[in-house]
């Protein structure tokens, strides 16, 4: 958890599953789809 309140994250093995997990959740939750500032583009 984070700041004032609560935050859950994921980490996924590839874009493809991170993608769709996105898609799940984005109808139900304020969701987002990012990745980390030093990774590496495939």
């Amino acid at each position: 958890m984070t700041g004032s309140g609560s935050c859950v994250y994921g980490i996924f093995e590839s874009k493809k599953a991170a993608k769709e997990a996105y898609q799940v959740l984005k109808n139900k939750y304020e969701a987002y789809l990012c990745c980390t500032y030093n990774s590496k583009r495939r």
